[in-house]
């Protein structure tokens, strides 16, 4: 029984760590075809549906004061990234 107790916190973590690499991958269909679009994918979709990102219509410059704030909360996005993600955004999602 001792044995078995002591087995439980490792098994709870390989049950996690399966579940989470199982994730399934962002549904790119509402994004338009383009340069950024899988970036879009990859960083937007990990954190929220891509739907949410498709229902809002910013300019550029609000789409990098909202990428900002998603960085504020964790996002990693590096220098490049941020550049080519405003572009797609402002691109396909201003007023």
């Amino acid at each position: 029984m001792t044995r078995l107790l002591l087995c439980l916190p490792l098994l709870a973590a390989v049950t996690i760590s399966v579940a989470a690499a199982q994730e399934p991958a962002p549904d790119l269909s509402l994004l338009p075809a383009g340069p950024g679009r899988e970036l879009v994918g990859a960083k937007c979709g990990t954190c929220h549906a891509i739907a949410i990102v498709v229902g809002q219509r910013r300019d550029r410059v609000a789409w990098e004061q909202t990428m900002e704030q998603m960085i504020g909360r964790g996002a990693e996005i590096n220098d490049a990234e941020f550049a080519e993600i405003s572009a797609y955004l402002g691109r396909n999602f201003a007023p």
